[in-house]
């Protein structure tokens, strides 16, 4: 059986990889061109050929590591069965893909709100995106009958506030320590169990189901 040949990384995909690691380990305000490039193993040539500026190259790496979760959640959303059935799965679908990419995801919010473009403006595109996806499968279980007719946005703060607060407070976070030790660890245990966050998310479902159903 002839064994499978990877192909090697391309140079865009090596300087990609190159950013993400300067991000996770230090943050975008350690991100320069230079940086990059020293650590794809590539020439500020190669930078310029494949993204031109760094506030592209951080567009383009922002909107890779993104792509996967909006697949995710277009597939959930757009599967067979009810409107609930396809909103807790879509839910499931982002609070999986966060499993690996806190860190990331910290040092997105964090660069954000220190001013970096970049992330402002990426931050901003996601009104149109999976949130608007998530909205329009609350709507679809509002019209078959499975939740109350509230506020879609309202009903999708409430159940985010369920099943992402949680784990934005004990992995996303990039600030000072907001509880002691033995709080903190307890507080990650419970936001990263699968089995506990299915159950916050149909308690929150429960809750918003209408009475009588």
């Amino acid at each position: 059986m002839r064994a499978t040949v990877q192909s090697r990384p391309t140079t865009r995909e090596q300087l990609l990889a190159a950013g993400r690691h300067v991000i996770l380990s230090r943050g975008f305000s350690a991100l320069t061109t230079r940086e990059v490039a020293h650590g794809a193993g590539a020439n500020l040539g190669s930078f310029v050929y494949h993204f031109g500026t760094r506030e592209a190259f951080i567009e383009t790496l922002l909107e890779s590591w993104y792509a996967p979760l909006l697949a995710r959640i277009q597939r959930a959303v757009g599967s067979g069965g009810g409107g609930l059935e396809r909103l807790r799965a879509a839910i499931l679908e982002l609070i999986e893909f966060s499993e690996g990419e806190d860190v990331f995801l910290g040092r997105v919010l964090l660069a954000a709100a220190d001013g970096e473009k970049s992330a402002r403006s990426f931050l901003r595109s996601l009104t149109s995106r999976h949130p608007r996806l998530l909205v329009e499968a609350i709507q679809a279980a509002q019209e078959e009958g499975s939740l109350v007719r509230e506020d879609p946005l309202q009903v999708l703060c409430f159940l985010m506030a369920s099943v992402g607060l949680p784990r934005l407070l004990a992995g996303a976070w990039q600030g000072p320590p907001l509880f002691d030790k033995a709080l903190s660890a307890a507080l990650a245990r419970i936001a990263r169990d699968r089995a506990r966050i299915e159950q916050r998310l149909d308690w929150a479902i429960r809750g918003l189901t209408p009475r009588g159903n």
